[in-house]
């Protein structure tokens, strides 16, 4: 939505240049316009970059903050529009009331932002790997906004997110999301599971939700010439106490057949 709101300005500044430069053929509208429309989207760039450079990410976390994570969706919009990206959430009727820890395959960078569009009426977070937080453009923003940095090659690291994880959600703070592959796919084909990416269900007693994601990988190879329809399907979800009775290995196993089942690979 913010990407086509952004020529709303642009129209309004290339009437003032008309307004102040009468003599000006109609002709120039073709430069003018777009010239404007690029101009108003770096300026909104900038003002993501300057909220984003606000955030102090060594104080203490204290809840989501509404402005940051209205922004979050506000620049995910802007992004998948800027990339041709239309998304359909499909078996919407498997998702549970309160919190749930939802767990998909990984194909793209694109997995996460079409899911949290998607999921954009409730308080939805992911768990990501540090780099995706700290070091990415609107990483600060998300961060603020309740996503959590998961270091896989640190163990207590980890398990500390996990618990963190688990507590928000026990709370009622919002849901989370993880990926657990751990890493997207190359070639297409679903990795090996870490199984202790359950354990903040188990810790929270939530459900968990399985969810497929198809298309993310065509994005990149699409744009700019070709729009790229992401489809996102909740296949089931997995009752509070039934994870809890589970092992994280058992519900790694579920999981994954399940998702080798309907993704074909």
């Amino acid at each position: 939505m913010m990407f086509y709101l952004l020529w709303i300005p642009a129209l309004l500044t290339t009437l003032g240049v008309f307004c102040i430069w009468t003599a000006l053929s109609k002709w120039w509208i073709l430069l003018i316009l777009p010239l404007a429309f690029v101009l108003w989207n770096g300026l909104y760039l900038l003002y993501t970059w300057i909220i984003c450079k606000r955030v102090d990410m060594d104080a203490e976390w204290t809840g989501i903050s509404p402005f940051y994570q209205k922004n979050t969706l506000l620049f995910i919009d802007w992004l998948l529009a800027l990339t041709g990206v239309s998304f359909e959430l499909r078996g919407t009727e498997w998702l549970p009331e309160g919190e749930f820890l939802l767990v998909s395959n990984h194909r793209s960078a694109f997995d996460p932002l079409t899911t949290h569009a998607a999921l954009r009426d409730r308080p939805f977070a992911f768990i990501s790997k540090p780099e995706n937080i700290y070091k990415l453009y609107l990483g600060s923003a998300a961060w603020s906004a309740g996503y959590l940095a998961i270091d896989r090659e640190n163990a207590r690291n980890a398990l500390k997110t996990i618990n963190t994880a688990a507590e928000r959600m026990k709370n009622h703070v919002c849901s989370y999301g993880i990926y657990p592959e751990g890493t997207r796919t190359k070639d297409g084909n679903l990795q090996e599971f870490h199984a202790g990416s359950f354990k903040a269900a188990q810790k929270a007693h939530v459900p968990v939700v399985i969810m497929a994601t198809e298309n993310t990988e065509n994005v990149l190879k699409n744009f700019p010439f070709r729009r790229t329809k992401v489809v996102l399907t909740i296949l089931e979800t997995i009752d509070a106490d039934e994870v809890k009775a589970s092992k994280t290995s058992a519900l790694a196993e579920h999981t994954r057949a399940l998702l080798l089942e309907y993704l074909g690979h």
